[in-house]
């Protein structure tokens, strides 16, 4: 979910990058003559301009794009009477309050992974207090977190949740 989508810009500039370089590559290990004429190409200056222009610009398009903010990614899902959207940043704030109702969990952090198909699945890292029965704990936060995602924020389609012991304290 947290992955930026390629813009078209980045995907035509990636695209003639991937021409130029499988070229090169054919016209030097394959087929010489096509190498030669690539070269020949190259030292043309009307040529060489385009290439260092694709380069600079794919380079300022990756840097660009890694400068944008990320923008909240939401999960939709229809109700009654019409779409609602929770952004999964809600959706982790509510799952580590959940968790911080266990008097055993000290530290709890939360991963949404999105599923094929839709829905979505859940990673909760904790940090447990020492002296508690982990597995019991791990499946009464595992049912809480489940029961508490479908009842207050009206997510149905949950996979499996997943409680990830990350250090005992």
């Amino acid at each position: 979910m947290n992955r930026r989508p390629f813009h078209f810009g980045e995907v035509v500039v990636l695209s003639l990058l991937f021409l130029i370089g499988g070229g090169l590559i054919y016209g030097s290990q394959f087929n010489r003559e096509v190498g030669e004429r690539m070269v020949q190409l190259l030292e043309k200056p009307f040529f060489s301009t385009i290439l260092g222009a694709i380069l600079v610009l794919a380079v300022a398009l990756r840097l660009l794009g890694g400068l944008r903010k990320s923008r909240d990614v939401f999960i939709d899902y229809q109700s009654e009477g019409g779409s609602v959207g929770i952004s999964t940043r809600a959706v982790q704030d509510f799952v580590e309050r959940i968790g911080h109702e266990f008097a055993a969990v000290k530290k709890i952090e939360t991963k949404l992974l999105p599923r094929r198909g839709g829905g979505i699945d859940l990673l909760a890292m904790v940090s447990v207090r020492a002296g508690n029965k982990i597995p019991e704990l791990s499946q009464l936060m595992q049912q809480r977190i489940r029961e508490g995602v479908r009842e207050s924020l009206g997510l149905e389609d949950i996979g499996t949740i997943t409680v990830r012991v990350k250090e005992i304290v």
